[in-house]
């Protein structure tokens, strides 16, 4: 038995049977020049079980990425993004159950991506393959509402696949969701923290402590101490002292640079552009206060990527796809060599494959942060005259390091925009206290930009201020309990 393949013609006739038939898409992106595309015919799909699998519970279809005609290009366009695995499980309405993790990885062909070829073997086998068709199964089924033929599923791909690490790790994240009649956990909140440094963690209690309280007690009368100097006359309700712990934030950014400026160490081009790096990624973070878990995977807009896919994907990019060009730019230009692009498959042999599929939120912000703080130190080094070597990507043609920089700050301010359309079509509406919590990483962010490449600069002014912070956020918690208790 052998798999028979549709092609991107019948894609939305299948579609259409998808939904009346209750039975997913399988869409394969393929090419004869893809050695892991190569390798799964030889492998996997001339498997007679995998074949039968796929015949039973699937539409198969499979769409040729090379010299594509434009339906092709419309599909690969919606369902390929850079480092996007090339296998998915696909919804009725395009949107995805699950994507396979092990898959050759390719590009999509939009204009600025037209000329990567990034070429991965992937590392599938047909059992594999099963296990994870299993958990999209499951998947499928769990947003169904079909929470009984999901646990059943879940259970046969632990029970099958037992050895399959990540198979096992994400059938049990969504078993005991489905066990839960499909109540996720949220895990982001102010009982635990996803940042590292003493002022950030004081930040994030305070900011989670705001967003629980309701927004009627914005206006409630101040259960803590006023604030210092003429601060005092504007410490008497939330409002305030939130608003007043932003400014205090952006304050010491001020004398930061200023005590900098006198003494050092002085500012450079590198330091500045990581700076606005910082505020964005701060401003990035504060999108998913007051966010629930339940929405990670919500895809309320025909063919666009969840919340999870853009979050696993900026992730993503910043170690996996910014973090090796331009480390690797950076040493050959010190070397006098010209420039030259990092072949993905040598990212996935360093550092795995990126995340996504079933990490809580809180476990791709903690990943996140580490990934984002390691790389700020790392780019550190970067001099003002390395800003000007040529990295070589996806580009015509090589871009200075300064470009690949700007573009790295960029990155995480075009997923923000599209995260905050997704809880929009989502109908999860930020609070006013959700919004006032999320100025406060924006103080932070900019708190923080004003210490770059300054490790061990303004300690005990840095300390200070996060105990007051840890105060305000301490206060907030007992206005908190009092409206609790009552």
């Amino acid at each position: 038995m052998i798999v028979q393949w549709a092609n991107q013609h019948d894609f939305h006739t299948l579609l259409k049977r998808s939904e009346v038939e209750d039975k997913p898409i399988l869409l394969d992106l393929h090419s004869s020049e893809c050695s892991g595309c190569l390798c799964h015919d030889r492998n996997i799909y001339s498997d007679p079980d995998v074949a039968r699998d796929i015949a039973e519970h699937t539409f198969p279809v499979r769409v040729v990425t090379t010299a594509p005609d434009q339906a092709a290009t419309d599909i690969i366009n919606n369902h390929i993004y850079i480092w996007s695995p090339t296998i998915q499980l696909l919804a009725p309405d395009q949107t995805r159950y699950h994507e396979w993790n092990g898959a050759p990885r390719r590009t999509r062909l939009s204009v600025g991506y037209q000329t990567v070829f990034h070429d991965t073997p992937g590392h599938l086998t047909p059992e594999s393959f099963k296990a994870q068709l299993l958990v999209g199964r499951g998947k499928a089924a769990l947003r169904k509402k079909k929470h009984g033929e999901a646990i059943r599923l879940f259970d046969e791909a632990i029970t099958r696949h037992s050895t399959d690490r990540v198979t096992v790790d994400e059938a049990t994240r969504w078993r005991k969701v489905a066990r839960n009649g499909g109540v996720i956990e949220s895990t982001w909140d102010r009982h635990r923290q996803v940042t590292t440094s003493p002022l950030a963690i004081a930040v994030e209690r305070f900011a989670q402590t705001v967003a629980t309280v309701p927004d009627e007690l914005l206006m409630k009368d101040w259960v803590g101490k006023p604030g210092a100097g003429d601060w005092q006359w504007y410490s008497d309700c939330l409002r305030e002292v939130v608003l007043q712990g932003y400014q205090e934030l952006c304050d010491f950014a001020v004398t930061a640079e200023r005590e900098r400026a006198k003494h050092g160490p002085q500012f450079t081009d590198t330091y500045r552009l990581l700076g606005q790096h910082r505020f964005a990624y701060r401003e990035f973070q504060s999108l998913f206060v007051g966010v629930p878990d339940a929405l990670l995977d919500n895809t309320p807009l025909r063919s666009e990527r969840s919340i999870r896919e853009n979050l696993a994907h900026v992730v993503m990019a910043e170690w996996w796809a910014y973090r090796p060009q331009i480390l690797h730019a950076l040493d050959r230009g010190r070397k006098g060599l010209p420039p030259q692009a990092v072949p993905a498959a040598d990212t996935v042999a360093q550092h795995g494959e990126p995340p996504g599929n079933h990490e809580s939120l809180h476990e791709l912000l903690a990943l996140y942060e580490r990934v984002h703080l390691r790389n700020t130190q790392d780019y550190s080094a970067i001099t003002h005259d390395e800003l000007g070597i040529r990295s070589a990507w996806w580009e015509l043609g090589p871009v200075e390091l300064r470009f690949r920089l700007q573009r790295y700050i960029w990155h995480p301010r075009d997923h923000a925009v599209s995260i905050d359309k997704i809880l929009d079509a989502s109908g999860h509406r930020h609070t006013a206290n959700h919004r006032f919590a999320s100025r406060l990483f924006s103080g932070l962010g900019t708190a923080e930009a004003a210490l770059i490449g300054a490790d061990g600069f303004f300690t005990d002014q840095i300390d200070s201020l996060a105990i007051t912070i840890n105060q305000r956020a301490d206060e907030a918690a007992r206005l908190l309990n009092q409206v609790t208790d009552s």
